[in-house]
């Protein structure tokens, strides 16, 4: 995509955003009043003068067991975001590969570049060997970014602000980076390297062990949480004007872009360090 159509297409969300706000009130001078439903489609409430401080922990869930709150309730926001992710992804995937040409279309260039620029960083992280790892990473980044960015839609809900999604990317990355070490060190190496330099260590490299997934998964976690709070607090002091607009559009486009990568590279970083002999 070139810079102008670039500018366009951020332009146009940037005007989007400006007409939802006015539909839904966040021009008026009831836009800090309780929502109320403007329309229900059934899975999907769209509230009207909804534009102040939400309550982050006050979300509709699904209660698979049938207890409220129970430990397999869902947040409806995250589970409806992250079908509509998966979705896309899977939609676009088919499209591009439905009819590989030797002279590539836009959508099939798109890919392949996306490729390129992975198989390029798992090599040089990884080596040739790493390229294996090529369809994980490479979908961890497109999954991540387009969930970071969805907070530029209208109603959109970023999945990765739910602190339940940053986790379970990052308990998937941890056990990959264990049974690899595993897989190259061999059993006995792996547990001796919990040891080094003296036994007496071992309970700090553990620490060290479980530091790494609590900050991969917090960080981006708190990033976008931290973006969409932002947003919110500068829109309240500021009577909703159009700054908030362009506040969502700065964090979801550039810092969501910017945390997609550094979990996949920090990923990547792991599984090295950790097969490295």
């Amino acid at each position: 995509m070139s810079a102008k159509k670039l500018l366009i297409l951020i332009a146009a969300v940037f005007v989007l955003q400006i007409i939802i706000l006015i539909v839904f009130g966040g021009f008026s001078p009831d836009a800090e009043k309780e929502g109320e439903v403007w329309a229900d489609l059934g899975f999907v409430k769209f509230m009207k003068y909804e534009m102040g401080l939400s309550n982050f922990q006050d979300v509709e869930k699904w209660d698979l067991d049938g207890t409220p709150g129970g430990f397999l309730a869902l947040n409806k926001d995250t589970a409806i975001m992250m079908i509509i992710v998966d979705t896309l992804i899977i939609l676009f995937a088919f499209l591009a590969t439905r009819s590989l040409k030797e002279v590539p279309g836009k959508l099939q260039s798109a890919f392949e570049l996306l490729t390129d620029l992975f198989q390029g960083l798992v090599v040089q992280t990884l080596g040739e060997e790493g390229k294996r790892h090529l369809p994980m990473i490479g979908s961890l980044f497109i999954f991540l970014w387009i969930s970071n960015i969805f907070g530029t839609i209208p109603f959109g809900v970023e999945p990765t602000r739910d602190l339940n999604v940053t986790v379970g990317h990052m308990l998937v990355i941890i056990f990959i980076v264990h049974f690899e070490s595993i897989r190259v060190k061999g059993i006995k190496s792996y547990l001796k390297s919990y040891l080094d330099p003296f036994f007496i260590m071992a309970p700090l490299n553990v620490i060290g062990e479980l530091a790494k997934g609590v900050s991969l998964a917090f960080r981006l976690f708190g990033n976008i949480l931290g973006g969409a709070i932002i947003v919110m607090v500068i829109s309240y002091l500021m009577k909703y004007t159009l700054l908030q607009v362009g506040l969502n559009l700065f964090f979801s486009i550039f810092v969501g872009t910017i945390q997609a990568f550094v979990f996949t590279m920090l990923s990547m970083t792991y599984i090295a360090v950790a097969t490295a002999e």
